[in-house]
C-alpha cells in the first residue's frame, strides 16, 4: 500500500525500548485479581487488539487473569467502564470526547492513543452514489447504536445536511458483522464503518463485490471547526482494498481508556508494556499505523490522561 508505513516501521522506537523496567516491575507477581478490557465485535480490529493486550497482562504478571469483552465498542466500553464491569476499555476520541461532556456516570481517562482509525462510506461500485448528498433517501447502515462509528456517522450526516426531512437516509443500526452482510446482501446501499487500514472484513468483501469508497473531505473542515482538535485529514489509498480507487476520509484516534479509580501504578505499567512490548500486540487482520511509542501514545486529541500514565511518559521521555 504505497503511502502507508510498515507497522514494524512505526514501532521502531517501541521495539528498541528497554524491557527491564517493565520485567522487574512485575517479578513479584500479579498486581490485580483481573484486568478485563472492554473491546467490540469479535472478529473486529479492537477485539483482536484487545485480546493480545489481555494475553500480555497476564503474561507480564500485571494480572491474574484478563479477558476482552465482546460489545458493541466505544459507547458500550466506556459505560463498562463506569459501572466496574471492565479496568480497561477502547473507545474513539470523539465518543470519548462526547460521553465526557454529558450527563454520565464515571470520569475515565486515557492512557494513550494506540492506534488511528479510519472512517470508512462504503458503496456498491454499481450503486448511483457518488458523493454523500446522494444518500438521501437511501438505505445507510450507521453502527451499532452508540458505537464510535454511530458518533461520527451522524456528525457527518448533519454537516453534509443529511439529518433533515427530506434529505435523511433511511438508517439501519447495524453493528460490523451485520453492515457488512447487508451490504453484501443488498439490503442496504452503503455502510459507514470506522477501522484501522485495511478493514480485514472489507477486503474479503471488495474481492467478492465491486466496491466504492466516497471522498469526505467536504465535511472535514466543518467537523473540525466544531469539534476542535477530535478529526484528521486522512487518506485511503488506491489498493488498500483490491480494486478499489484512493479516497480522501477522516481519522479519529482510538485511545485505551481507564477509570480514575484505576492505580497510578497500575495505569504506569500499563503504558510500559504499551512501549516495551509492542512487538506483541500487533493486530494481524489490520496494517492500521501503530501508535505505541512515547511519542505518539501521549497524543490523546485533547482527552485528559490517567496521573499515572502521564507519570510513565515522562519517565520514557527521560
Amino acid at each position: 500500500m504505497t503511502g502507508i508505513p510498515s507497522r514494524r516501521a512505526v514501532l521502531g522506537y517501541a521495539l528498541a525500548a528497554p524491557a527491564a523496567g517493565l520485567l522487574a516491575g512485575c517479578a513479584a507477581g500479579p498486581r490485580h485479581e483481573r484486568l478485563d478490557i472492554a473491546a467490540g465485535e469479535s472478529g473486529g480490529m479492537y477485539f483482536e487488539f484487545a485480546t493480545l493486550l489481555s494475553q500480555a497482562l497476564v503474561r507480564y504478571r500485571l494480572a491474574e487473569h484478563s479477558s476482552a469483552l465482546q460489545t458493541e465498542a466505544s459507547a458500550q466500553n466506556l459505560h463498562l467502564l463506569a459501572e466496574d464491569r471492565a479496568s480497561l476499555s477502547l473507545a474513539l476520541a470523539d465518543t470519548v470526547a462526547h460521553y465526557r461532556a454529558g450527563a454520565n456516570a464515571g470520569n475515565p481517562l486515557a492512557l494513550g492513543r494506540v492506534y488511528q482509525n479510519y472512517f470508512h462510506c462504503i458503496v456498491r461500485a454499481d450503486a448511483p452514489i457518488r458523493e454523500l448528498s446522494d444518500l438521501a433517501g437511501r438505505r445507510l447502515g450507521t453502527g451499532a447504536a452508540g458505537s464510535g462509528t454511530w458518533v461520527t456517522g451522524q456528525r457527518i450526516l448533519e454537516q453534509a445536511g443529511l439529518k433533515s426531512a427530506g434529505t435523511s437516509p433511511r438508517e439501519a443500526k447495524l453493528g460490523y458483522v451485520a453492515g457488512i452482510a447487508a451490504l453484501e446482501s443488498g439490503r442496504i446501499d452503503a455502510l459507514f464503518l470506522f477501522g484501522g487500514m485495511p478493514v480485514g472484513s472489507v477486503s474479503e468483501l471488495a474481492a467478492r463485490v465491486e466496491l466504492r469508497l466516497l471522498d469526505l473531505s467536504a465535511v472535514l473542515p466543518g467537523l473540525r471547526s466544531r469539534y476542535p482538535g477530535l478529526y484528521d485529514r486522512v487518506v485511503i489509498p488506491a489498493g488498500t482494498y483490491p480494486g478499489v480507487a484512493q479516497a480522501q476520509s477522516l481519522g479519529v484516534a482510538n485511545l485505551l481508556m481507564a477509570p480514575a479509580s484505576l492505580p497510578e501504578k497500575t495505569a504506569g505499567q500499563v503504558v510500559r508494556l504499551l512501549v516495551e512490548r509492542a512487538q506483541e500486540l500487533i493486530p494481524h487482520s489490520s496494517a492500521g499505523i501503530q501508535y505505541l511509542t512515547p511519542q505518539t501514545l501521549v497524543s490523546t486529541a485533547g482527552q485528559p490522561l490517567h496521573p499515572g500514565a502521564r507519570q510513565a511518559y515522562r519517565q520514557l521521555h527521560g
